[in-house]
């Protein structure tokens, strides 16, 4: 199990619960959100909603046989209904609602082909919202999910941990093409590095470049690109804290459509344009999928060291572990001072 006792299981920011394609309209989701039982529904008009799993009535759980009357959800108990802000709208028996029949709800966003709800110690409303990125011109969007002993914190660690390109990836040629900055709860660095790539021939390393954008310890996605074959892409990383010392980490991939197929292998130049897309997008995700396993047995198994003993080459880590303050009731969020820069 990972060792993660010095940090708080449930850091503050959105996190991602599914697909928004796997909510219909007219149904409901059972999810879990470190210790909440939460319910996703989305009502007949489209409107998509987290709301707690028990009923505040008399405990009937939502989620098993409940179902949705137009923008309400129904308890399959005695009937009360609830609309998306948690206020009991009717009960079974059409009498005038309790006014201590009101459930627990969380902000819940459709985002980029995410269902993310956001997660606050003290109840606060969020300050700050995933960005929208564009999806015309791209393939559609691969995805899987893994349930591992670790922390949001430990796992978006890695998008500044550069030591460990090498030693666990096999990654060589690194280069630090941007420094690491921060604004708020966003990080950003961008970095190249030479890797293999079994569809451009077995023995040949490409170079990529990846700019990294974090957005809290929840959401991180990167920009990839292989300017010598033409090949855009995109990964994100989803770690959510599902209680017990675990995360469910959601893994995902989309690319850009290729137009030039002739640039990453002379022998798809004969293939049709929508096979060439579909075997380098599983090709491309497969090897995402890969490289993230590569580091399971290392996040299941470490502790987390603070002060951590920080060598040159490590990266900028202390500077990471600064900035997620932020995301613990403990912070002091008007301390927004840039911390130093640590070795490198």
């Amino acid at each position: 199990m990972s060792k993660t006792a010095n940090l708080p299981p449930y850091p503050d920011g959105w996190y991602t619960l599914g697909l928004s394609e796997d909510i219909a309209s007219g149904t409901l989701v059972n999810k879990t959100l470190g210790d909440q039982e939460i319910v996703l529904f989305r009502t007949e008009t489209g409107k998509l909603h987290a709301i707690e799993a028990y009923c505040p009535h008399l405990g009937a759980h939502l989620g098993h046989g409940g179902t949705i009357e137009g923008e309400d959800i129904k308890c399959p108990f005695h009937g009360f209904c609830f609309n998306g802000s948690g206020d009991c709208t009717k009960t079974g028996y059409g009498t005038k609602p309790p006014p201590t029949a009101k459930a627990k709800t969380w902000h819940v966003r459709d985002k980029n082909g995410f269902v993310l709800i956001y997660h606050s110690s003290n109840g606060e409303e969020p300050t700050w919202e995933i960005p929208d990125i564009e999806m015309n011109g791209w393939n559609t969007l691969l995805t899987t999910s893994y349930d591992i002993n670790s922390h949001p914190q430990e796992t978006t660690e890695n998008s500044v941990d550069i030591g460990h390109f090498s030693e666990v990836h096999g990654y060589t040629g690194i280069e630090e093409l941007k420094e690491i900055t921060t604004e708020g709860p966003y990080l950003t660095t961008k970095y190249a590095m030479h890797r293999h790539a079994g569809f451009v021939g077995k023995k040949e390393k490409i170079r990529a470049q990846f700019e990294v954008h974090v957005h809290g310890l929840g959401y991180s996605f990167v920009e990839a690109e292989a300017p010598k074959y033409g090949l855009e892409y995109r990964t994100f990383v989803l770690p959510t804290p599902v209680g017990n010392g675990k995360i469910r980490l959601t893994l995902g991939m989309q690319l850009k459509k290729i137009k030039q197929a002739h640039k990453i292998n002379p022998l798809m130049a004969a293939l049709p344009n929508p096979l060439v897309n579909f075997i380098v997008g599983k090709a491309s995700f497969n090897g995402f999928l890969n490289d993230v396993k590569q580091d399971f047995r290392i996040w299941e198994n470490k502790t987390y060291i603070a002060p951590p003993a920080l060598a040159k080459g490590d990266g900028p880590i202390g500077r990471y572990r600064t900035w997620a303050k932020q995301f613990y009731p403990e912070f002091d969020k008007t301390n927004t001072s840039e911390p130093q820069r640590m070795a490198s």
